[in-house]
């Protein structure tokens, strides 16, 4: 499988990498920078590893990225929404600036959105289309309380697209899998407050996902690492 996963620089991004890589498939591992790898660094050098500039909070960054990743091949099979950014942790929202709003939901939402919307023509033609965008288990509407609040709703909005998605690819014939994720409360940096399970748990549960081990018939859309409904 050709696998093409954001927000490869740390934490989830490049545990999910080496994982795929592990198995054998080909990965287009999409970072900020490539002045400091950080910890995809340790496999930067695998023959099945393609690095490719990326930032989700800029149209001309997903643009260019998308000619690169051309340039190697004219198949994807799966997309992994990883890159994410969780700001003014320890404010309420009345003291979120508009760079801080704006900037998460460039990364948490838009920018997601119009990277799956750049590769769905060439993701659509694999037989195992998968899509997969990194959300979270604080979506209710309602009782979320005041902490993470501009995160929450921009996960919020990220976890409603899969299931708009979905409702397309349905209406449109087109069998391609969709998935809005929660991949744990992860003992990484984002995670430092109330982290739980170590990353590598999250990735191989993703992994199992991503290539139909589990929920291959996508009877669910919004799901844990370990595919459980979380509605």
């Amino acid at each position: 499988m050709k696998v093409l996963i954001s927000g490869a620089l740390k934490g989830l991004g490049p545990c999910l990498c080496k994982k795929f890589l592990d198995e054998g498939h080909e990965v287009f591992a999409g970072v900020r920078s490539l002045e400091n790898l950080e910890e995809l660094a340790a496999i930067s050098e695998h023959p099945h590893l393609t690095i490719v500039p990326l930032d989700v909070s800029k149209k001309k960054s997903m643009d260019e990225a998308k000619k690169i990743i051309d340039g190697h091949t004219n198949e994807l099979d799966v997309i992994i929404n990883v890159a994410g950014v969780l700001l003014n942790r320890d404010a309420y929202i009345t003291s979120d600036t508009y760079e801080d709003i704006n900037l998460t939901f460039q990364v948490n939402t838009i920018g997601p959105i119009y990277l799956n919307n750049l590769f769905f023509d060439v993701l659509k033609q694999s037989e195992q289309a998968t899509l997969i965008n990194i959300s979270s288990e604080v979506l209710s509407i309602n009782g979320v309380g005041a902490q993470f609040a501009t995160y929450c709703m921009s996960k919020t909005a990220i976890a409603q697209y899969g299931f708009i998605m979905k409702a397309t690819c349905v209406e449109n014939n087109i069998p391609m899998r969709v998935f809005s994720v929660h991949p744990g409360r992860m003992k990484t940096e984002m995670g430092a407050e109330n982290g739980e399970i170590d990353v590598s748990v999250s990735a191989e549960g993703i992994y199992k996902i991503a290539t139909g081990q589990v929920l291959k018939e996508n009877e669910e859309i919004y799901v844990n690492y370990k595919g459980e409904a979380m509605l």
